[in-house]
């Protein structure tokens, strides 16, 4: 049996991105698609003789707080293993910039240490445990793409594309989940509301179908919306010149991921992304030299099939 596992957990975009309106227990439904992309955290697992769960990282927060290790520590309160695993974590994905980094490394946590141990819980316990974690990490536990509702713990899975190149921008500042719902709810009153919170099951379904329709037609006919664009758009008035920069740059779609913060466009090829972002570049080392912005950083990358690689 393996005492080591090397393992890549891939970041996701959102493409579309509905929010309902809090329900009692405090939640927004969500509805829209998660799409795997290749920007990565790489992580070290090792299976050690003492006991206890010993994380290494730079992390936003403290080791046991990360979802590296709460992972281990539901794994092991499931399966009575008493520990002996350290995780040594390189970090790839930005930090509250709607990537699900963390969540990204929570799904490969639980899949690699059911692995590393032998102890082969069935798919639907590691489901389970995953919607326990946070609400995107069940997508993560698969990737590719997949159609996600609920608290986002309601991943039916959809064809992956791989035909597009994407152009990911972030911003230079990283935004708070917490933070960024409690704005939507107060950037909403007074205005039109968003998805039905208890919507029928007819209406999710047609929400459903619209969606996969959409994702299945010709990226130049995307309209996707995400719910939080326009509260951020208020709150950060850089991002409309991001927009316009990244559509100038030839994106056929422009979207801000999850609750933000980062921002990215979807190109006819890989070719053109990497194209815009040599583009993109000189553009922002104009800006920047004004003072006007700073701390961005751009990524050409690939729509994915998976969210995880273990070796």
């Amino acid at each position: 049996m393996k005492r080591e596992i090397e393992a890549k957990a891939f970041a996701k975009i959102n493409i579309g991105l509905e929010i309902g309106e809090p329900r009692k227990d405090g939640y927004h439904p969500i509805m829209g698609i998660f799409h795997s992309v290749g920007l990565s955290d790489s992580l070290h697992y090792s299976k050690g003789s003492g006991t206890g769960i010993r994380v290494e990282g730079a992390f936003d927060c403290p080791p046991e707080a990360t979802t590296v290790y709460k992972a281990a520590q539901l794994f092991f309160e499931r399966t009575e293993i008493h520990g002996g695993l350290s995780v040594k974590v390189e970090k790839g994905i930005p930090a509250m910039a709607g990537l699900g980094g963390g969540s990204a490394d929570a799904a490969a946590t639980l899949l690699a240490i059911d692995r590393l141990f032998g102890t082969n819980l069935a798919t639907a316990e590691l489901y389970r445990l995953a919607s326990v974690i946070g609400a995107d990490v069940p997508f993560f536990l698969k990737g590719g793409a997949a159609i996600v509702s609920g608290r986002g713990d309601i991943v039916e899975a959809i064809q992956p594309r791989s035909d597009f190149g994407i152009l990911l921008l972030y911003p230079g500042f990283g935004v708070a989940t917490k933070w960024a719902y409690a704005a939507l709810d107060s950037f909403r009153q007074g205005r039109g509301k968003g998805m039905a919170p208890e919507g029928g099951r007819s209406d999710a379904e047609t929400t459903k179908k619209r969606l996969a329709l959409s994702f299945a037609r010709g990226i130049e006919t995307w309209d996707f919306t995400n719910s939080f664009s326009p509260m951020l758009h208020s709150a950060f008035p850089v991002y409309p010149l991001l927009e316009t920069m990244m559509r100038e740059a030839g994106a056929h779609f422009v979207s801000i991921t999850g609750s933000g913060s980062c921002l990215y466009g979807v190109f006819g090829t890989m070719a053109e992304a990497s194209a815009a972002k040599e583009k993109l570049d000189a553009s922002l080392r104009t800006l920047n030299a004004t003072k006007t912005l700073y701390g961005m950083a751009l990524h050409a990358m690939k729509p994915l099939e998976t969210s995880l690689l273990l070796g």
